[in-house]
């Protein structure tokens, strides 16, 4: 039997944009130390994210902005693209030397990746629809 998800909340990595090699100018100016970085892509769900925003500043959870135009290259597309879809959002944590054995990321960016999708699942009310427009 599948497995019928009401949301997805997907945590992933992304570029720190200081670091050598990476352009800012295609990946956006996020850094570690600043936040997780909550992803605006087709494949989110506008009424999740921003929920997902909205529960970032209620709870003074600091958090960074990142745009993507097409895939996010991550388990965000599958689960709003598969089956019937669903309402997906995605937070990343910014990291340097990403696929390098000293890959590195900030401890608090973790901490409140970890803080932000605590208070996003306890803000979901229950039966919560994400499809309806505000």
């Amino acid at each position: 039997m599948p497995i019928k998800p009401n949301i997805a909340i997907v945590t992933d990595v992304c570029h720190d944009t200081s670091t050598p090699m990476i352009e800012k100018k295609i990946e956006g100016d996020l850094k570690m130390g600043r936040g997780p970085v909550i992803a605006y892509a087709p494949a989110t769900q506008n009424n999740l994210r921003e929920m997902i925003v909205d529960t970032a500043e209620a709870n003074k959870i600091p958090f960074q902005r990142n745009a993507s135009s097409r895939a996010t290259g991550t388990d965000t597309d599958a689960f709003a693209y598969s089956n019937d879809g669903t309402a997906s959002a995605l937070i990343s944590m910014p990291l340097r030397y990403m696929h390098t054995t000293v890959e590195m990321c900030h401890r608090e960016d973790v901490e409140n990746a970890i803080r932000l999708i605590y208070h996003s699942v306890k803000a979901i009310k229950n039966g919560q629809d994400f499809s309806y427009f505000k």
